[in-house]
């Protein structure tokens, strides 16, 4: 019998074409897998402690969680540390008073403004608002570099550029993560895919979300919210649809026709006053603009699609007051600014490579807008030097929101509750911007949803249990950032020096619940109180310092809802004194608003003329019932400063 050698036999093979038509496919095959991402595992980290997000509130965490000999593991997705600190905006942005504010927080407080050479933040008083603006220079290296420093100092272990893939639990507990390598693009625009998948391993006791999209909590399995609540749902007298802005301009594809069909930027929902709503609260980016011809122009977009922008086309054409181009923030009395007009509904829930499509937008509409408006303005060099000067971050101002063991609402920020185990204190407007724009039923265009009102009469304690899931759902889970709280509470709450004394209370939580061996939730709420005060956190407010100031340092605006007052006036819960309520509307204020001509040319200045106006009974002063006589008088006489203005000439 004749034998075939082996190579005899290959050469047979190689000459049939099923073969060889095989032996390709399964090549190829083998090119493909070896080109996909990988899913054995990198290297493998174990911690006490796990923070999930670099954010300014995550690095509060880590620093509380390590300075009391916890290991500690923060994962930050992007390149950079301090999430919206050193992405856009500073520490002290929004800090109405310091006085309150204490821990690590107000030390972070004392650099921000050294680095501007400032004064001590002690000179800084309750009657004397702190804001620092924008610029010259935001001082936007300096803060990404201080996040880092400090990591470095506390023996803290930063893990860049990767991403949560899988949650592990055993029943409620949270025992390990798998991050994926997924290095953000070179504008700092989220990668779409991940380069590879399940890079690295984490396994910690104590797992911190300090997201600002609430990942790892959602991963969890932890329940949440995104949109806003119906006015009715925890009866908050600024939730759900409201306050409507008429624009004049017409909505539709061919003006006035409503059968034509709407512009893109108007959203089709109905508007249904106080109804809830999928759109939240506008997103943008943080920008800081040079004089013309200075600085670097933000470029061309990736894609432009003229009949996308057809309303801002048709307002530079009709008014171009409509317009606020190019602005720092995001002007809410405009029409269309920095932020494309609803768009951030579908951000919250949305996959990696949604979210990615949806950021790359955002910055296409800084170029679109300066395109189409013909600016010639540059952003400011030196801020972002890595990202071309671009921000890169996204102001996400307020994504998902857990449901935790206890819901903050608007009853929470007006003192009408007694609150349980504080943390923290919190202090701002409740600050909503424009969520969407629609088409009313006489054919123009409005925004709704804006809102600006402050309703505390000082600061709100912020209670332990919206820092916490319900213990039925994760043991070993605390959220600093996406807290359990209305989109109405949490549009106060969500200033960053807020955000960062919350993440110091989780992170000495974190602690406490290691050196018990307790669920995050069981913690001895007795001892905890006792680190945060040693650790100079202030859960109390005395009860003064307030009443005489304000957001910018303006008159505090009160809640437009007397009924609700009256049945559940506020309280200083630190001396359990009551106040009376007030009653009335935009700028009432309680007992007499002003006392003398001298006190109102101090509060209201270059309004002395209106002064004999209102002071019906030429008594010198003005009560709190020809205060609210003339507020009245205001909603009905749009125009009250000019025609009210001449009628008093002319007598």
């Amino acid at each position: 019998m004749d034998t075939i050698s082996s190579a005899e036999k290959l050469s047979h093979l190689m000459e049939n074409k099923n073969f060889m038509k095989m032996l390709k496919i399964n090549l190829l095959l083998i090119s493909l897998i070896a080109s996909m991402p990988s899913y054995s595992f990198g290297k493998e980290y174990k911690a006490d402690v796990c923070v999930y997000g670099g954010s300014a509130s995550g690095m509060m965490a880590a620093i509380a969680a390590a300075q009391r000999d916890k290991s500690v593991v923060v994962i930050e997705p992007s390149r950079w540390l301090g999430g919206f600190i050193g992405g856009g905006s500073r520490i002290m942005r929004d800090c109405v008073y310091a006085d309150d504010i204490g821990g690590l927080t107000r030390m972070m407080m004392s650099k921000d403004i050294e680095m501007d050479g400032g004064p001590s933040l002690d000179t800084y008083t309750k009657v004397r608002g702190i804001n620092m603006g924008f610029g010259p220079h935001d001082k936007q290296p300096e803060f990404r570099k201080l996040f880092a420093d400090l990591g470095k100092e506390n023996g803290i272990e930063i893990i860049y550029e990767h991403r949560l893939g899988v949650v592990e639990l055993k029943g409620k507990h949270i025992q390990e993560l798998k991050l994926d390598y997924a290095p953000p693009q070179k504008d700092g625009c989220p990668a779409p895919l991940a380069t590879k998948k399940n890079a690295i391993k984490i396994t910690a006791k104590v797992f911190i979300d300090a997201s600002y999209d609430g990942d790892l909590m959602a991963e969890a399995g932890v329940p949440y919210t995104v949109g806003r609540e119906s006015k009715d749902q925890y009866g908050e007298s600024l939730a759900g649809q409201r306050n409507l802005k008429i624009f004049n301009i017409s909505p539709y594809l061919k003006k006035g026709d409503p059968s034509s069909g709407l512009l893109p930027m108007i959203d089709s929902q109905p508007y249904v006053e106080g109804a809830a709503s999928r759109h939240i609260i506008a997103y943008n980016f943080r920008l800081f603009w040079m004089k013309a011809g200075k600085g670097v122009l933000p470029g061309e977009p990736s894609r432009y699609t003229p009949q996308d922008y057809a309303l801002a086309h048709r307002a530079l054409e009709d008014n171009k007051q409509l317009i606020s181009w190019p602005h720092n923030n995001y002007n809410r009395y405009k029409m269309i600014s920095s932020g494309i007009p609803g768009r951030q509904a579908d951000y919250p829930d949305a996959d990696w490579p949604k979210r990615a499509k949806i950021w790359r937008e955002w910055i296409d509409h800084v170029k679109i807008m300066h395109k189409i408006t013909g600016s010639k303005r540059g952003l400011m060099t030196g801020e972002y030097p890595e990202t071309n000067d671009f921000p890169h971050y996204l102001y996400t101002r307020l994504a998902r929101r857990m449901i935790g063991e206890y819901v903050m609402t608007q009853h929470d920020l007006m003192l009408q509750t007694d609150i349980d185990n504080p943390i923290a204190l919190g202090y701002y407007m409740v600050d909503i911007y424009p969520c969407r724009l629609i088409a009313t039923p006489e054919g123009k265009v409005a925004s709704e949803g804006e809102t600006s009102y402050l309703v505390s009469p000082g600061p709100y304690q912020i209670p332990y249990g919206s820092i916490t899931p319900s213990k039925k759902d994760c043991d070993n889970l605390l959220v600093p950032v996406c807290i359990s709280a209305s989109h109405t509470a949490l549009a106060s709450i969500r200033m960053e020096p807020t955000y960062m004394i919350m993440g110091e209370a989780a992170g000495i939580a974190a602690a406490r619940s290691l050196e018990e061996n307790v669920a995050v939730q069981n913690i001895d709420q007795k001892v905890f109180r006792k680190e945060l005060l040693e650790a100079g956190m202030i859960v109390q407010w005395d009860g003064t310092g307030y009443e005489s100031g304000g957001v910018y340092g303006k008159k505090p605006y009160w809640i437009t809802n007397p009924e609700e007052y009256s049945k559940k006036p506020y309280r200083s819960l630190y001396k359990g004194r009551r106040h009376e309520s007030a009653t009335g509307g935009s700028g009432q204020v309680r007992d007499q608003a002003f006392s003398s001509i001298e006190d109102w040319n101090r509060k209201k200045p270059g309004y002395a003329w209106l002064f004999p106006y209102l002071d019906k009974n030429a008594d010198g002063k003005i009560s709190r019932e020809e205060h609210q006589a003339f507020q009245e008088y205001k909603k009905k006489n749009n125009d009250w400063t000019t025609t009210l203005k001449a009628k008093l000439v002319r007598e």
